[in-house]
């Protein structure tokens, strides 16, 4: 069944969460696609290299996930020339799943993870991955390279939510009673 989001009348829990977190990372999704065992969204999101495509499944039942079900995710990945994939409703991820879900460029998202916007707290301070272009202009600034950059494991809540993944960059705005905003930076690492 293929119907786009503004024509489906009752849309499930887990597709409003996960349009909210592909809509805090930037993307916009039209269409939902619907199938025996799962939703299928394609998001995208205009970057400095051009249109960035996501495949995301968002399994109907949490089950254990294994190997299988993350190469089908990766040959639609492949078929729609899709950068990244997102496999949301799993209550365990197999190791196998896990490793081939990290070289196929697929996050595993557990079919329980949180329901509210981090970002909306008050204590959080608004977090950004930064551009390419950004961070060359801190690194030149600084005499530095990025592994000098204090660091930010992907298990972070905030990097997780953002869906950082290592080597990129995280910029952090707080406020500063004498600089009005200040701009932290950190290098994502893996766990």
């Amino acid at each position: 069944m293929f119907s786009t989001l503004s024509d489906v009348s009752e849309i499930p829990a887990v597709v409003i969460k996960t349009r909210a977190l592909l809509a805090l990372r930037g993307f916009s999704v039209n269409e939902l696609l619907e199938y025996d065992d799962r939703y299928v969204l394609h998001p995208t999101r205009e970057s400095d290299d051009g249109m960035l495509k996501y495949v995301v499944w968002l399994l109907k039942e949490e089950k254990v996930v294994g190997v299988a079900i993350v190469r089908d995710l990766a040959k639609e990945m492949e078929e729609t020339e899709s950068q990244r994939g997102m496999l949301v409703g799993g209550s365990r991820f197999t190791p196998a799943s896990k490793k081939y879900a990290k070289i196929s460029k697929v996050e595993l998202v557990d079919g329980g993870y949180a329901s509210f916007d981090l970002f909306e707290h008050e204590l959080v301070p608004p977090h950004v991955i930064a551009e390419e272009t950004e961070i060359e202009l801190v690194l030149n600034h600084y005499g530095i390279n990025k592994t000098h950059l204090p660091r930010i494991q992907t298990r972070d809540p905030a990097a997780r939510v953002l869906g950082a993944r290592p080597g990129q960059v995280i910029r952090i705005e707080r406020e500063s009673p004498t600089a009005g905003v200040a701009f932290y930076y950190r290098l994502v690492v893996d766990t």
